[in-house]
């Protein structure tokens, strides 16, 4: 059986609860008014998972990249969008804010987590592949 990597794996778990988080909050009732500014959409969210999957089980360091490159923009575009959920510049509806807010934050720390693995793992299996050619 082929040994795959335990960070890689992390990368796509993490991933994974992030799709999830973002399908659970389609339940909420507050989703319909605030569900764009706590958490960027489902097909978004979708494509990294499946890239960091695939990569993961064929063993290929591009589709990791390719996936912590894609979850950085979405972060970078998300927060552009909806980082006045947690300063105020949205208004949100005293009964739904703890849960927006929440959602928000969760799903912010899930993007960071997840792109900064995948970089990170991405880079450690690069300087393996290096050290082991220099020796």
């Amino acid at each position: 059986m082929k040994e795959r990597s335990l960070l890689y794996f992390i990368t796509a778990v993490v991933s994974s609860v992030l799709f999830l988080v973002a399908l659970l909050i389609r339940t909420q009732p507050w989703f319909i008014m605030y569900g764009s500014h706590a958490l960027p959409s489902l097909y978004t969210l979708f494509i990294p998972v499946v890239l960091l999957w695939i990569g993961w089980y064929f063993q290929n360091k591009g589709f990791l990249l390719s996936a912590s490159i894609f979850l950085s923009v979405i972060l970078t575009m998300f927060w552009d969008k909806s980082a006045g959920v947690l300063n105020g510049d949205i208004h949100v509806i005293s009964a739904y804010a703890p849960g927006v807010k929440t959602a928000f934050v969760l799903g912010s720390m899930l993007m960071i987590g997840t792109f900064a693995l995948g970089f990170y793992t991405y880079m450690k299996s690069e300087l393996e592949k290096e050290k082991v050619v220099t020796e």
